[in-house]
């Protein structure tokens, strides 16, 4: 099998050349297919059928499969081991692992959807657009026709899940398979903790005021630290943004048994948030310079800060996803387990250039549900990129760390189903049996599922969109006066149309409740 590198991806596509190393191209579809996706049952929306496989391997289709492991030594070897078991199966469809370099994700992954020699079969488009950009831009198939020929794919998801991935009731992705829904904490050292007499509080529930006051006494004997790194926390503001980070028409309450859209910025909720923003930043709790100033856990890493919000679905998954640092942090539990539609973090689709989606669906498939194939796309090969402990965590070899692996591991949460995988490198053993029973205990936002159409609004989302850019960062980091800045802030808002925003997002939101 080809090692098909995104380099030469690039230049195919840019002289409309056609790569070929010897053997059979990817996403070449069955012997002989030449049309593009929407020749296909799938594409036409009628019924699919199973995936019927040849005799003979060497005749069955070769689907391209992205995959986070780019340029990476072990990528033919575990290729040629993913594709012996899908032989040994007899699935009827190997696979070309696709490598994309993120820092330059956009373009690589546009012309990829784009390429009718060499497509790219199947795709996430977390980091790089959305399920609506992607339908909208036709970088993608319905898989409704595959609802019957593989049913227990759809019945693994919630249906509010589920609804994530589609535009107008038509499923266009395979969610990633996550808890789906999030709760914040405030994280302080457990040093700084021990100090302050409170070490033993680890997991209690607190609100913002007591909160505050935790940080103004680590503040007082331990001056040198910052105590919060980024305040732009949707959870901690009790919103449901519906997708926009501009926060034009939201939802209180996270959206959980609420259906009203309001906006934001002219509520006292904001303008007590702001207030608060501005306390933290004259008693000395946020970063210097936040605005010039990296906002990432990095700043807790390096010791800059002692504390920061974190987020997860339980305590011991958050003390897992941080055992890295070199700071056990202690945690207080700010807001509920919720899930919104920004829950879920990413889907996997089809390419409309895929020319056997059929095949592509049943790979997709197997990413999704076969404990085999999702472990070697994740971990690579076990006892050379990996090995299992005495408690099912898989560890490095000897000698090894993220820093010299030959295979990406460290990226689970990408894939279709990082829960057929196993934890890497954390003393958590029920980290994905916990994270697949965290649902169950969730709340969910009335309008996961609804995707907003802002066509009939381009223009005043555009310039709200600039007035929003310009003043709500800096009341974000309590660096201006509150009530003139807000004043200046809401008119140019008002002036620049939010109030037509408001008024389409709830007509759509109302349409889309009474079709449920």
């Amino acid at each position: 099998m080809k090692k098909k590198l995104v380099s030469l991806i690039l230049v195919a596509a840019m002289l409309g050349t056609l790569i070929g190393c010897g053997s059979e191209p990817a996403g070449n579809g069955s012997a002989g297919a030449s049309g593009p996706a929407e020749s296909t049952a799938a594409a036409q929306g009628e019924t699919a059928q199973p995936l019927e496989a040849s005799e003979n391997p060497d005749e069955w289709p070769v689907i391209a499969v992205q995959s986070l492991s780019y340029d990476m030594p072990d990528e033919t070897m575990v290729e040629d081991a993913l594709n012996e078991y899908l032989v040994s199966i007899n699935a009827g469809v190997k696979v070309d692992l696709i490598g994309i370099n993120f820092g330059d994700l956009a373009t690589q992954m546009t012309l990829m959807l784009s390429d009718n020699q060499n497509p790219l079969d199947v795709f996430c488009w977390r980091f790089y657009s959305n399920v609506d950009s992607c339908v909208k831009n036709e970088q993608c198939i319905s898989l409704d026709p595959y609802k019957d020929v593989y049913p227990d794919l759809w019945e693994m998801y919630p249906e509010k899940v589920l609804k994530t991935q589609q535009v107008s009731g038509v499923q266009y992705a395979v969610p990633s398979v996550d808890s789906y829904a999030t709760y914040e904490v405030y994280a302080l050292r457990k040093d700084i903790a021990e100090e302050l007499g409170i070490a033993d509080r680890d997991g209690e529930r607190i609100t913002l005021d007591e909160m505050t006051q935790i940080m103004k006494d680590a503040k007082a004997i331990h001056p040198e630290f910052s105590y919060m790194v980024n305040t732009n926390d949707e959870a901690v503001l009790d919103i449901d943004s519906l997708g926009n980070p501009n926060w034009l028409g939201v939802l209180f309450n996270r959206g959980v048994d609420n259906t009203e859209i309001v906006n934001l910025y002219e509520t006292e909720e904001w303008r007590d948030f702001c207030y608060r923003m501005k306390d933290w930043n004259e008693a000395g709790l946020q970063l210097d310079d936040p605005l010039n100033n990296e906002r990432t856990i990095t700043q807790y890493n390096n010791g800059v800060a002692a504390g920061c919000y974190l987020g997860g679905y339980s305590p011991d998954y958050i003390k897992a996803l941080i055992s890295y640092s070199p700071y056990e942090p202690i945690e207080f539990q700010l807001t509920d387990l919720v899930g919104t539609s920004a829950s879920v973090l990413g889907g996997w689709m089809i390419s409309t250039v895929c020319k056997n989606p059929d095949a592509a669906m049943k790979i997709l498939y197997l990413m999704a549900t076969d404990e085999v194939v999702a472990r070697y796309m994740i971990l690579g090969i076990e006892g050379h990129n990996y090995t299992v402990d005495e408690n099912g965590i898989a560890r490095f070899p000897e000698g090894v760390d993220a820093n010299n692996a030959t295979w990406n591991m460290n990226g689970p949460w990408y894939y279709p189903n990082q829960c057929l995988s196993l934890p890497l490198e954390v003393e958590m053993s029920t980290y994905y049996t916990d994270m697949l029973d965290a649902p169950n205990h969730a709340k969910f936002s009335e309008a996961m599922g609804f995707i907003f159409d802002s066509a009939p609004v381009y223009d005043q989302m555009a310039a709200c969109t600039t007035v929003v850019a310009e003043y709500r960062d800096a009341l974000l980091y309590g660096l201006v006066d509150v009530d003139s800045y807000l004043e200046k802030f809401n008119e140019e808002l008002k002036a620049a149309g939010i109030d037509e925003i408001i008024a389409e997002e709830q007509k759509q939101f109302d349409a889309w409740l009474a079709a449920q």
